[in-house]
């Protein structure tokens, strides 16, 4: 059965790597949503709460309910407040019409929009939205944004990076000593590491980093890898084809296998057009079905994924992609 190799030692050197950067474990949010970028969150957590991490950020309840047992601060980005929120959560509050519609008490945590147009509310609203909050004895107990090109050298991260601290500031000014109590968090992945270091008063929220992808550092150790195993072989003999519509005709003999993993299990569909090879240099025979694909026969079982650029690049999409869509039936171990 294809499955998922999960690499401790390397999870726990990002893990170390990150926390160093960040000045402390203390410091750092792991975001932990869509199973984790497709890791597997549930696998995760306990090493990770064992490292230090306590604090994560996932994307809605049932991705908070699945983890509360093994951290005590969860925050909770997408949520459509409902006056029914769960005491033991925190909320991301990402527009300010939605105040009137959270539970009183319930624990947020304020977006502010500082140039990226997507969530928050704007810069100039923060006066009005922080005494909004307090009529409706909500419990601030962070304020955030999120960077809109991280990953870019270009303007755009400093123009951000310095709306933030214009954030901070007039946040501090306005609640003086119950700003105190307050977190602030902007770095996230990529942000951390083109980061001389955080200021006192951030937190960082990495999510991919911990997996082993950044653009700023390249001594991060991938964590996943995935696998695929042989359920039959045979030799296809000269001018054969194999697979659906006939795709690959053998030039000469030769000795193939088909692997019991495809389209079905997350990846992105080969159509056999041009040659996508894995990762020990082997092509793709042909069309990838729904539940297989045919190689030459490499054994009982073969890697198809160790680091998730390589098929990025070839299907033009990001890392994030290919990682988040691998299926959570798929087996997922730790090595």
């Amino acid at each position: 059965m294809a499955y998922i190799k999960l690499d401790r030692k390397a999870y726990e050197f990002n893990l170390d790597l990150i926390a160093t950067k960040a000045g402390s474990y203390g410091k750092v949010i792991c975001v932990f949503k869509d199973n984790a970028y497709g890791h597997g969150a549930k696998i995760l957590a306990p090493i990770a709460r064992a490292k230090g991490i306590n604090f994560i950020a996932v994307k809605n309840e049932n991705e908070a309910l699945e983890l509360q047992d093994f951290f005590d601060n969860i925050l909770i980005l997408s949520h459509l407040p409902n006056l029914n929120e769960n005491e033991k959560f925190i909320y991301a509050l990402n527009d300010k019409k939605d105040i009137t519609k959270f539970k009183p008490n319930t624990k947020i945590h304020l977006v502010v929009d500082t140039n990226m147009h997507r969530n928050g509310i704007l810069m100039h609203e923060l006066e009005e939205v922080l005494s909004q909050i307090e009529q409706n004895n909500l419990c601030l107990q962070g304020v955030m944004m999120h960077f809109a090109g991280s990953d870019e050298l270009d303007a755009s991260y400093y123009v951000q990076k310095q709306n933030f601290q214009i954030v901070k500031e007039k946040i501090k000014n306005i609640l003086q000593e119950k700003s105190k109590d307050i977190i602030f968090h902007s770095h996230n992945s990529e942000a951390l590491f083109r980061s001389a270091k955080l200021a006192e008063d951030e937190y960082c929220r990495v999510g991919l980093v911990q997996f082993g992808y950044a653009y700023f550092n390249q001594n991060l150790k991938k964590v996943l890898s995935l696998w695929a195993n042989k359920i039959s072989q045979r030799k296809l003999k000269k001018f054969q084809s194999v697979g659906y519509g006939g795709m690959f005709v053998a030039k000469e003999e030769m000795d193939i296998a088909t692997y019991d993993l495809g389209y079905g299990d997350g990846l992105f569909r080969y159509d056999g057009k041009k040659d996508f090879f894995l990762p020990n240099g082997k092509k793709i025979l042909g069309k990838m079905s729904m539940d297989n694909f045919s190689c030459e026969d490499c054994g009982d079982e073969v890697c198809v994924i160790e680091n998730a650029n390589d098929m990025a690049k070839f299907f033009n999409t990001i890392n994030y992609e290919i990682l988040v869509k691998l299926s959570p039936f798929l087996q997922r171990i730790v090595v």
